[in-house]
């Protein structure tokens, strides 16, 4: 999807179609969004910032150029061959949810397209963290380095449910404001919340609906409770 008819500087917002989402899904080109909105780089820059050949940057630059999501802000010729300074086409990406179609009709590719932008990515990240020792599962949260992964199946009422989403968007607000801050030091945490109507009904009541098999599956998945 183009995101605009022509770029030649960087937006606060844009909104993007769900589809240009498998063009982020992989984890070196959500880092290269990221490092471009700060600030114009070269190839051979974010080469440098992410520790890799520069042959794997150039696929994936192509790709995000070619689906608007960067632009090359200015060039200049160095030693005879041409250098491109890249920067990404907005600090902000908004998915276009009217895109999704009306309940019950959604469009599966673009549904697709957000699920496996948000959840194949955590699952590779996290694996990734857990392989380099970078996440230590040992650790319990909120220690420094460990792992906070939870999974429940809660009964609200709509202002119940209403009052979680609010929570939530205020604490990542919060925390996205001081990410934003020109003081910001430290290390990357990535935060993943998921809240939605779920089919799954109490795994505890004999009267769910759910099968004996997914019930212990459901239940497996709960926090453990402290003892």
């Amino acid at each position: 999807m183009n995101i605009m008819n022509s770029i030649n500087s960087i937006s606060e917002q844009c909104v993007i179609d769900p589809l240009a989402l498998k063009v982020l899904a992989d984890p070196m080109r959500s880092f290269i969004i990221y490092s471009l909105a700060e600030q114009a780089k070269t190839a051979k820059m974010l080469a440098a910032e992410m520790a890799c050949p520069i042959t794997r940057l150039y696929y994936h630059l192509q790709q995000l150029e070619k689906h608007r999501l960067i632009f090359v802000e200015s060039t200049r010729v160095v030693s005879g061959l041409q250098e491109k300074w890249y920067r990404a086409s907005a600090r902000e990406y908004i998915i276009d949810r009217a895109a999704y179609g009306a309940a019950g009709q959604v469009d599966k590719a673009r549904s697709q397209a957000l699920l496996g932008f948000v959840f194949d990515q955590t699952r590779l990240d996290i694996s990734n963290g857990l392989n380099s020792g970078r996440i230590d599962a040992r650790k319990p949260p909120p220690e420094v380095g460990s792992l906070m992964a939870y999974r429940t199946v809660m009964k609200l009422s709509p202002a119940q449910a209403k009052g979680l989403y609010d929570k939530l968007l205020a604490v990542y607000r919060e925390y996205e404001a001081i990410a934003k801050s020109p003081d910001a030091e430290g290390d990357f945490y990535a935060l993943v919340a998921s809240v939605y109507p779920t089919m799954l009904q109490n795994p505890d009541s004999a009267q769910s609906g759910i099968k004996p098999r997914m019930r212990a599956q459901a239940a497996a998945l709960t926090p453990e409770k402290s003892t």
